[in-house]
């Protein structure tokens, strides 16, 4: 076997080699959602060390001890997934039945498989588990992931006026790309492990699978913002129901207070900061800005950020756009350039048309 041969099927198994040991180095720097994904890690490295052993080595993976690893961790790695997700868009633990759901599949095949070695169980049982288990546990976790996080997303947007550090965009797309991989892995457990021995196809799924892992690991590295640290930064009085304005009524005090205080030119500005200004709560907030602007309450406050800055800079054509930035009260010179372009359509430097708010 030439040593391009060997080294294939290594790619996935070396990169997550290299993110959980990347992990084991900075847990106590590391969040929840972050140590679950070093576990995901792990066991994903698990996973792609047997198949790497099967491509290169078919004799020794078949040993007891690697069927009964590989049958644990092929129905483990979503379930941790999931669980990484959940830690980044929930700010409840799981309860002990949602967790034992998620890994029942996982010892069960495993249990399988010391029965075949043991007691001598055909050696098809566990196969047949599996490839019923993994497609729809797969499937589901990716779009459930997906979905939780497109909703956290959202949520960001109707808390923060400045979202930068905060936004789930970059997991959101990984998370899509998550699913591109798990379609993959449907179609390969259809195709079967032997449709890829001695074939130059193996390239394919093994660089797929690596860039992916390397992308979840790097963003979900990088990304510290959760649901957890959103709850801390939003801290609140909330204000019973019967003592919040009518509706119509709230809406126009928002306006009122963006157009003749200008609450918007404090940097930072949060929906619970505008709340506690009008003597309201985050969520009726919230809502009546998305029902009476059809905004997120970053998209409102930014477009009269937006406006502000257009006075500005048709005062004083001498302002850099740093200065224009600070004084309408983005957080930062890219923040405002991004929200402008996307407002007007338009970057800073070229605009000449109205903005409606």
């Amino acid at each position: 076997m030439e040593f391009i041969d060997i080294i294939i099927p290594m790619f996935p198994f070396m990169v997550c080699l290299f993110w959980t040991v990347y992990a084991g180095i900075s847990y106590k720097d590391l969040n929840l959602a972050q140590r679950i994904l070093g576990l995901f890690l792990s066991a994903s490295m698990l996973l792609f060390l047997y198949h790497a052993m099967y491509y290169t080595d078919t004799a020794n993976c078949n040993h007891n001890i690697w069927t009964i690893i590989y049958s644990w961790t092929t129905l483990t790695v979503y379930p941790l997934y999931y669980l990484y997700i959940k830690a980044i868009t929930d700010n409840d633990n799981p309860g002990k039945t949602t967790i034992a759901l998620l890994f029942i599949p996982g010892l069960i095949a495993a249990i399988l498989y010391i029965f075949v070695s043991t007691l001598g169980l055909n050696p098809k049982v566990p196969d047949i588990f599996i490839n019923i288990i993994r497609p729809s546990q797969t499937i589901l976790v990716s779009l459930i992931s997906i979905f939780k996080l497109t909703a956290f997303e959202r949520s960001i947007y109707d808390s923060y006026s400045d979202v930068e550090g905060k936004s789930a965009r970059p997991v959101i797309i990984l998370a899509a790309l998550q699913l591109i991989a798990t379609v993959c892995t449907v179609i390969l457990s259809i195709l079967g492990q032997r449709f890829f021995i001695d074939k130059t196809v193996l390239a394919v799924p093994s660089l797929l699978f690596s860039v992916i892992i390397y992308a979840i690991a790097y963003v979900g590295f990088r990304y510290r913002f959760g649901a957890f640290q959103m709850e801390n930064e939003l801290k609140e009085d909330i204000v019973p129901a019967d003592k919040v304005a009518e509706d119509s009524s709230l809406f126009n005090t928002i306006v009122e207070k963006m157009e003749k205080e200008k609450l918007f030119l404090q940097p930072g500005l949060s929906v619970v900061d505008l709340a506690k200004s009008i003597g309201s709560n985050r969520t009726y907030v919230s809502t009546s800005i998305n029902t009476h602007s059809g905004k997120s309450f970053a998209l409102f406050v930014n477009t009269y950020r937006v406006e502000y800055a257009k006075t500005i800079m048709e005062k004083d054509g001498k302002l850099s756009i740093a200065q224009v930035a600070e004084m309408s009260g983005f957080a930062s010179e890219e923040s405002f350039r991004r929200n402008f372009r996307n407002i007007t359509g338009k970057s800073p430097s070229d605009w000449t048309g109205p903005v409606r708010l």
